[in-house]
């Protein structure tokens, strides 16, 4: 009886662990946070709440300032694109290299991050300068 529970303890976590990202956000979407539009898909993220509902955001550093003013809010799942691929990865085994953005209107450069999913592209994007972040990280460093 102990080996079954387990195992349906296991088969529980794992299914709650593997809810794939929606895929469906396009360029033009409008931000979850910000309302502004999604401009550059290889930078956009994505959450996925309780009610399996996918939410866009313009960038991981978008999504961080939600999470951060958010935090009583649960999630399912919370993706990143890497940027190397452009596929979805969730946002905590990503690697993060802080980064000024040009925004599409050309207004000032603002600061963001760019995810990759493999530490080592990360490393090859930020040229040695400038520390290498995790999840964690980029949400502590958040600020609205």
């Amino acid at each position: 009886m102990r080996a079954l529970s387990a195992v349906v303890l296991a088969v529980a976590v794992t299914a709650c662990a593997s809810i794939p990202p929606s895929a469906d956000i396009q360029a033009g979407d409008r931000c979850a946070r910000c309302r502004r539009a999604i401009a550059d898909l290889r930078l956009a993220a994505e959450t996925i709440d309780t009610l399996k509902t996918p939410r866009p955001y313009r960038t991981a550093g978008c999504l961080a300032k939600y999470i951060k003013g958010h935090q009583d809010e649960q999630f399912l799942a919370v993706y990143v694109t890497d940027h190397s691929s452009g596929r979805m990865v969730l946002a905590q085994d990503a690697w993060f290299v802080p980064t000024a953005l040009t925004q599409p209107d050309n207004r000032r450069a603002e600061d963001d991050y760019v995810a990759f999913r493999s530490r080592q592209d990360a490393e090859t994007y930020r040229a040695g300068t400038g520390p290498l972040l995790r999840w964690t990280q980029v949400v502590a460093e958040a600020t609205n």
